[in-house]
């Protein structure tokens, strides 16, 4: 239950006040017309109850993020397959869930999808298109695991970048929301160069998958079956481990928070990483809800109709007698 006046509410307490002080007074100083009197101070408590508009809460929403391009870097290396994420599933599911997640909290931005293994691609540009978003997340697929040589986790930077100035470029009064897919193992021998992108990050989140112990994970081909589970030189199933130092150290060179999911419901994450206050207005939380006050006017105005009944059967008595 919540309040939403129709009015500001000092005057409602205030009108409130002498409407049901006069009228609780007449009540005790008028016996002879107690139950008109009476009707009235309930029909008085309605209206000011309904001028305090009362509702009934309903789900946060929230609005058209029309002004803002979100650009998802999605991890595709054979660790994407291991499958240590909820229920047992795979790191790639967790993505596609949780893009299509997003995708439905901020109606109306354009989306971009990047993903990287042993490079970058675009695979997506920007767009409203929803259904074009849904078939792109569905058609994500790790890498052909017999190429895989090792990958840096930032060696989608150079894309990201450029993919970022040409937004700023074209659309400068938009904002640019980064949000990473990734499990933060550095498989390269090389250190991962860090995310240089000062001014083109507005908000995002780093979004990590997996667990300290890890997951096995398929071979993948490159048409996107899989086969049986990675081993290593000596024939012991590979593991694939998620490194959470490394995933907020990418966090903190984008200048956004970093949020762990083990699946379940996207909100905390979207509220830690808060898009909405990148551009005002766009794709801010509202919380919507069901009023009341009608339910208060239809019996204040039925306890109105018995008062006028009431009424002009006493004033008809009145004049029966009158000489």
């Amino acid at each position: 239950m919540s309040w939403h006046p129709v009015i500001p509410w000092p005057l409602v307490v205030l009108a409130g006040l002498l409407l049901l002080g006069f009228t609780g007074w007449r009540v005790v100083a008028d016996s002879r017309h107690r139950v008109r009197w009476i009707l009235r101070l309930v029909t008085s408590l309605l209206m000011v109850v309904a001028l305090l508009g009362p509702a009934v809460d309903g789900a946060i929403a929230r609005q058209a993020a029309s002004n803002v391009n979100v650009f998802f870097v999605v991890d595709t290396t054979t660790s994407s397959m291991a499958r240590d994420h909820e229920e047992g599933r795979t790191r790639l599911e967790g993505y596609r869930e949780d893009i299509a997640a997003i995708q439905e909290q901020m109606p109306g931005a354009r989306f971009s999808i990047i993903t990287f293994d042993y490079t970058a691609r675009v695979v997506m540009p920007l767009t409203t298109d929803t259904q074009a978003l849904k078939t792109a997340t569905e058609n994500l697929r790790a890498e052909d695991s017999q190429y895989s040589g090792g990958s840096s986790v930032t060696v989608a930077q150079d894309r990201l970048k450029l993919t970022l100035e040409g937004a700023k470029e074209r659309q400068p009064e938009h904002s640019r929301v980064v949000f990473y897919l990734g499990d933060g193992e550095q498989t390269s021998s090389d250190q991962p160069a860090p995310f240089a992108l000062d001014g083109l990050v507005d908000g995002g989140a780093v979004l990590g998958y997996g667990t300290e112990a890890g997951g096995r994970m398929a071979k993948t081909n490159a048409d996107g079956s899989t086969g049986e589970d990675v081993t290593d030189a000596s024939g012991n199933p590979g593991v694939s481990k998620i490194d959470e130092e490394q995933l907020g150290s990418i966090a903190d060179q984008l200048g956004v928070p970093y949020v762990h999911r083990a699946g379940g419901d996207i909100s905390p994450a979207l509220e830690e990483a808060d898009p909405g206050t990148t551009v005002e207005g766009a794709g801010a939380s509202i919380e919507t809800y069901t009023s009341l006050v009608w339910i208060f006017a239809v019996l204040m105005s039925a306890l109105l109709l018995v008062d006028l009944f009431v009424t002009t059967r006493e004033i008809g008595r009145l004049r029966r007698v009158d000489p």
